[in-house]
């Protein structure tokens, strides 16, 4: 799904086109025909012949796409149609003399149906739901059966993908017009299932996107075929700098992510407690002190990561203070994490040049902002844009659908990824794929660089519960050399 770059956008753009389309003469009616005859043949595709099923049809035109797609379903399928307070749109009091024109069942309560439709509330719904809606929705979720949405879940933000204060659960999305950004963000993942677009509007019409939906995997030179002649030294350089005298583990993660996705040479700039213990677990890495800031070592980088488990008290500060002071005069990429950002947040304000690279979590970015990572969660789009107006640079902003945005403003989501890779070392691992990739070019997308995360741990859920954070950086390089052959052949 989304293997390549999908654009999403605002319901006030896909709205404001439809406006636009019905201004030019054309009929809303038969654009809602339109895409309930399109659902229809999805869900025969889907669903099992003869099965029977309730659609639940609200008062607008997302109950008036719900009485049509009952109108067409109904020719193979055993159909009632549950109105759940009367239509008052007029082209959902249209469809609703459709349903009794086809004289299909019209139930005064909800029954029991192998398949429940909610065509309650579509993308026009902005507002929260009252207690009325809500208790309509608890007695959805009650039912046995399929739970299948039309356009978004009823009481999804279709913006923010936040539940207003309720939203229905489903098992299968079928999204219509175009890709809202509700369907992505907030906590979509835990109401939406499996999304199936319907797309409506025109491909030569150009429409403004908020973001694009980006799953592409970073595609390198083919080593085997092409560099031969090259050494270590041609793969890029990387030093991470982390790791206080109690936290070397984080350090070590990303270091040895960095060396698996390709990098030829590592150097990692830590507190000498962790000297041994990192020599002995990999012994390909180069080791200095963190304290000793060696201009010469600096000279050979492609790509620096900064902060992983370099803790927070008055020395940290320093530390992070004079590596800031040093590293802003190199421009190479700079990824910083965990613990820089913590100390980024006190500083004063600080304009980040663009090869600078922040990835935060939601409490992370939470501080960075000045707000609560619960703001930050609420409109996950708003806070990444808010991150490069405050501090420049690019941004990742992690968690379900990570966003990333780069130096022009462009958002990306990766809608890869698992909640078995809530665990910790996930975002070190992830930070040193970013140094590691970047070292090798430093015109790959981050985009591309997380959607290979992503999708490493979603190769290692097949596994277990929880993602092994160890084996990511070999299945990404796995990953990586399919996706070098690929783009040879």
């Amino acid at each position: 799904m989304h293997h390549f770059p999908t654009p999403i956008y605002t319901a006030n753009t896909v709205k404001d086109w439809q406006n636009r389309w019905v201004g030019l003469g054309n009929s809303s009616f038969g654009l809602m025909q339109q895409a309930a005859l399109m659902m229809s043949n999805t869900l025969k595709a889907h669903l099992k012949p003869d099965s029977s099923i309730c659609i639940w049809c609200g008062v607008g035109n997302n109950g008036g796409d719900g009485y049509l797609l009952g109108v067409y379903l109904s020719e193979h399928y055993h159909v009632s149609i549950y109105p759940a307070l009367p239509a008052k749109s007029d082209d959902a009091v249209w469809a609703y003399q459709d349903v009794v024109a086809a004289d299909l069942p019209i139930l005064q309560s909800p029954i029991e149906a192998d398949i429940h439709i909610d065509a309650l509330f579509g993308d026009g719904l902005t507002r929260p739901l009252d207690d009325i809606w809500c208790t309509i929705i608890e007695q959805y979720h009650a039912m046995k059966g399929i739970k299948i949405a039309i356009d978004i879940p009823s009481g999804l933000h279709p913006d923010t993908g936040m539940p207003m204060p309720c939203a229905t659960q489903v098992d299968m999305t079928l999204c219509l017009m175009a890709y809202k950004s509700g369907l992505f963000m907030g906590h979509a993942k835990n109401y939406v299932g499996r999304i199936i677009n319907h797309p409506l509007i025109p491909t030569d019409v150009l429409l403004e996107p908020i973001a694009i939906i980006n799953n592409r995997l970073p595609s390198l030179p083919n080593r085997t075929r092409h560099s031969s002649h090259l050494h270590k030294g041609g793969f890029g350089s990387v030093m991470v700098i982390g790791g206080s005298a109690l936290m070397g583990g984080a350090a070590l993660m990303s270091a040895e992510a960095a060396i698996q996705v390709g990098a030829g040479r590592v150097t990692v700039m830590t507190h000498p407690n962790h000297h041994t213990a990192i020599i002995s677990k990999s012994p390909n890495l180069m080791l200095g002190h963190i304290d000793k800031i060696d201009q010469t070592q600096l000279a050979g980088m492609t790509a620096i990561c900064f902060g992983m488990g370099l803790g927070r008290d008055d020395w940290a500060q320093s530390i992070f203070k004079k590596w800031l002071a040093i590293l802003m005069t190199h421009h190479i990429p700079i990824i910083l994490d965990a613990d820089a950002l913590w100390h980024l947040a006190n500083q004063p304000p600080l304009r980040l040049p663009d090869h600078y690279i922040g990835t935060p979590h939601h409490a992370e970015a939470g501080r960075l902002l000045g707000i609560s990572a619960t703001q930050v969660e609420a409109d996950r789009m708003a806070a990444i844009v808010q991150l490069q107006n405050r501090y420049g640079g690019r941004w990742i902003l992690k968690g379900a659908n990570s966003l990333s945005i780069d130096t022009l403003g462009n958002i990306s989501i990766c809608t890869l990824g698992n909640a078995g890779m809530a665990t910790a070392g996930m975002g070190d691992v992830l930070s040193g794929m970013l140094a590691g990739l970047l070292a090798q070019d430093a015109n790959l997308p981050c985009a591309q660089i997380i959607a290979l995360h992503a999708k490493s741990g979603d190769i290692l859920s097949q596994e277990s519960i929880s993602v092994d954070v160890n084996k990511m950086g070999n299945i990404a390089a796995k990953l990586l050399k399919t996706n070098a052959v690929l783009s040879d052949n």
